[in-house]
């Protein structure tokens, strides 16, 4: 695009608008010299009728028509530039002047006599003129450049006069405005200096006011960048977080798809071996071992916030006291707790996370206050925050519950800030933390709608405030969780098995089998759905969810369209893939949780068979 200054297209402005301007003035002055032309037409009309026209009638009445043509002569001027004299009867005519000169006016006067008082006045001629005048064309092309020289010389005065005291006063400070805001670097706009104009006097005009409004959009642009440079910290740590969550989501999913075969397996060999035999006692530590290995799993299924939805109330004073009181037995002696807790305040939660979030700080702070000792300070308070106050923190505006966790320990490097809730990342020495623990929190906290922000106290100790949504007490709905029952229940149904996974069905098949249940069972779930649409004598499907080419749900949905009082039974261990409309359309009876023990695919199978 091409720059043209301020300056210039001013300049050029006022010739064009004066240049209108006085050509209009040339116009109306020429139409005016018109209007003139026509008034001296009338003027000449009137005089002819008011000093001629009775000679000529005398004349006529007498006959002279030598004296008409004498006063016919008289008449003629560059004005009345034809005149013709007749008597009644056309038969005497006495003319004068040129004829037909354009453009003219024509006038018919009839000349009368008056022979006597009382009598009417008899017609005794007529005459007929042409009044010659100029057209506004020739007007035009005769006057108009002295007008426009005339006009224009007063106009373009006025207009340069103006022009000066414009620039004076406004081009020369819009010029340093527009230089100050093209030398604008907003990679250096932190620094930038506002714009002074140091008017001396209190009187401001539009460009103080256009110069005060570029201030205060320069300090805006500050304070926004300030905060989205925050923002996109922010965006980062929950970008890097999410894709984090997600490998370790999909790890935890496989792995949930060879713990539950290993476990499965090992559950039905100790179910065989010899009571109280070695053999069973190595059986037993191995499933120890694998629900610690469940547990670790379901650490990183909440770092990477893959669980159902919470749908229970929590107190969270009590939460955090319970814990508290937990954790108060493992803490240093020279390590005390205080505590303000404002008891009246719910959340939407888990209370187990949340028992395991006040444990992991509070482990974390003993840790960092063993040697010289401190105090760890606990709050919970009610915040109602604006939606421009929680927009920085990831957040929509409203009432919250607001947990602060601080301690007198030195507090976290600014270099290692961003790395403190990212999994398996400890400051702690090698066999005295896994790294998990506030990249749980962080989950939890996450997974409960809320925030976790360290706030930014570099030696003079660690504090985290956490923010969790806050509800009334009425607005939450309570469940009722049921646990499953120790006893093993059994059947002799005829139970159909599909999973893609050749490990975990061969495992989930003789666990079914000693249960006493007739299986069959298929990898691919189009082969399935075929044979469950031809067999007559399946009681129940069994199926995983996540499978190649057809899902579980998929499965479930095409059998119970021809099929509808099959029950099926649904299994994952990424069961937060599930959308709870997929829940709601009837298809799928029960959900089971990989790894499995034989106790909860018994319980499983008889509530889905039952009808409940």
């Amino acid at each position: 695009m091409k720059y043209v200054s301020l300056k210039n297209r001013l300049i050029f402005g006022f010739f064009i608008i004066c240049s209108v301007i006085t050509l209009g003035i040339s116009i109306y002055q020429i139409s005016r010299l018109q209007q003139r032309e026509y008034e001296l037409l009338q003027h000449e009309i009137s005089s002819f009728e008011q000093s001629a026209l009775p000679s000529i009638r005398e004349a006529v009445w007498n006959y002279d028509w030598t004296m008409v043509e004498t006063i016919a002569t008289s008449q003629v001027n560059p004005l009345l530039s034809y005149i013709e004299i007749c008597d009644m009867e056309m038969s005497q005519c006495s003319n004068s002047g040129i004829a037909g000169q354009g453009p003219y006016q024509e006038h018919h006067h009839e000349i009368y006599y008056q022979l006597s008082t009382f009598g009417d006045p008899l017609q005794i001629g007529t005459t007929y003129l042409q009044l010659h005048y100029q057209t506004f064309s020739q007007l035009f092309n005769r006057y108009i450049f002295s007008e426009f020289l005339v006009n224009g010389l007063g106009v373009f005065g006025v207009a340069i006069c103006i022009f000066l005291l414009f620039h004076l006063g406004v081009i020369r400070r819009l010029i340093r405005i527009a230089n100050y805001t093209g030398d604008i670097d907003l990679a250096e706009v932190e620094h930038l200096e506002p714009l002074d104009f140091q008017q001396s006097g209190s009187v401001k005009d539009e460009v103080d006011q256009l110069a005060d409004s570029i201030d205060g959009l320069v300090g805006r642009i500050k304070e926004e960048f300030s905060r989205r440079k925050q923002l996109e910290q922010q965006l980062n740590h929950a970008q890097k977080m999410e894709a984090l969550g997600t490998l370790a989501g999909g790890i935890a999913h496989d792995f949930n798809n060879i713990l539950a075969a290993i476990l499965g397996y090992v559950q039905l060999c100790y179910d065989s071996a010899e009571e109280e035999s070695k053999l069973q006692y190595r059986l037993e530590q191995v499933l120890i071992a694998g629900e610690r290995a469940t547990s670790l799993i379901a650490q990183i299924l909440v770092f990477s916030r893959k669980s159902e939805d919470l749908t229970q109330k929590v107190a969270l004073a009590e939460v955090i006291t319970e814990a508290l009181d937990l954790v108060h037995a493992s803490l240093p002696g020279n390590v005390t707790i205080e505590t303000s807790l404002d008891k009246s305040l719910w959340i939407v939660g888990d209370s187990s996370q949340l028992h395991q979030v006040i444990v992991n700080l509070s482990m974390n702070s003993g840790y960092e206050l063993a040697e010289q000792g401190g105090v760890i300070r606990v709050g919970l308070i009610s915040q109602k925050l604006t939606a421009q106050q929680a927009e920085p923190l990831g957040l929509d505006g409203g009432n919250f519950v607001c947990l602060t966790f601080c301690d007198d320990g030195s507090g976290i490097a600014d270099e290692i800030r961003e790395q403190v809730f990212d999994p398996f990342f400890t400051t702690k020495k090698t066999g005295q933390g896994t790294g998990m623990g506030l990249a749980v929190v962080h989950g939890i906290v996450k997974f409960h709608g809320g925030t976790i922000i360290l706030e930014p106290k570099v030696g003079q100790g660690t504090c985290f405030t956490l923010y969790f949504p806050q509800v009334p007490a009425a607005e939450t709905v309570e469940i009722e969780q049921q646990k499953a029952s120790a006893t093993i229940l059994r059947g002799r149904e005829h139970i159909f098995l599909v999973d893609d996974e050749p490990v975990v069905i061969a495992m989930a098949q003789e666990m079914l089998q000693s249960l006493g249940y007739k299986v069959s069972v298929c990898l691919n779930p189009h082969a399935a759905l075929q044979q469950l649409l031809e067999a007559d004598d399946i009681d129940l499907l069994l199926t995983d969810l996540t499978m190649p080419e057809m899902t579980g749900i998929e499965l479930a949905e095409k059998l119970k369209q021809q099929k509808p009082d099959i029950p099926i039974i649904l299994y994952s261990g990424y069961l937060d893939l599930l959308q709870k409309s997929e829940l709601q359309n009837g298809a799928i009876n029960q959900l089971l949780y990989k790894p499995f023990t034989v106790e909860e695919l018994s319980h499983a199978v008889r509530q889905a068979l039952a009808g409940y």
